[in-house]
């Protein structure tokens, strides 16, 4: 029995460290960082993250706008409708031209802004795809070439550059985001068994927390029963 109880208090504490070490890594594979941008050419700023494994920048705008009707884009925002052509995709509407240059361990390259692709509550985004120079604004290259660059592991510096800016954006500011490399529904590397956390993550935790209980009320128990012995063995003698 004392066996069995060790052996389960040295599990439960085994598990616990194994959780916590898990939740630290969730936390930092599935990190979004984000900051305010001025959409106008020559604006820099420095974006802070940290990452669990290399992988590719995935790089976004988000503008706040009311509710619109589907059937009325935006042209200065774009559209997502399109049509697929060997290679590329063109868009009806693609909204004015949102170039960034992107810095990273002394390499760069140029991103260029799709159409909005999602819609929330008064909020829309424009997800950024490798440029591809030559082809006409209507144009994007499907699916993407290989990012030129790719972020390391740990803590990165981004500088972001406003390169090109259409006259409808220019001087508005936006939220540029900078998408984990770990999301629920997609992930740019391996990160084993990581994506469980997203649908068991609460479950277990509430499995160790009722294993810690049990544990303490096994220990109550044999405290107990050594107690009685004790003053037991006093009484008899």
């Amino acid at each position: 029995m004392r066996i069995a109880f060790w052996f389960n208090w040295l599990l439960l504490i085994s598990l616990s460290i194994g959780l916590v070490l898990s939740l630290a890594d969730f936390r930092t594979a599935t990190h979004y960082a984000s900051a305010p941008l001025l959409l106008e050419p020559g604006t820099q700023l420095v974006l802070e993250t940290e990452r669990l494994l290399p992988g590719r920048p995935q790089l976004s705008l988000t503008f706040q706008r009311p509710p619109r009707r589907y059937d009325q884009p935006d042209p200065v925002l774009g559209d997502w409708q399109n049509s697929e052509h060997a290679g590329f995709l063109r868009f009806r509407t693609p909204g004015e031209p949102i170039r960034l240059k992107v810095e990273h361990d002394g390499r760069h390259a140029l991103y260029r802004a799709m159409p909005v692709s999602s819609h929330g509550s008064g909020e829309v985004t424009r997800e950024f795809t490798p440029d591809e120079p030559g082809l006409p604004p209507s144009d994007f290259r499907w699916p993407p070439r290989a990012p030129p660059l790719t972020l390391g592991a740990g803590a990165l510096h981004l500088k972001i550059t406003v390169v090109e800016v259409g006259p409808g954006l220019r001087g508005e500011t936006a939220t540029l985001g900078l998408a984990p490399g770990l999301q629920m529904k997609v992930a740019d590397a391996d990160y084993g068994w990581l994506p469980l956390l997203f649908f068991f993550k609460q479950g277990l935790q509430l499995l160790l927390a009722l294993y810690a209980v049990l544990m303490l009320a096994w220990s109550w128990r044999i405290g107990r029963l050594r107690w009685r012995r004790r003053t037991g063995a006093v009484k008899s003698s």
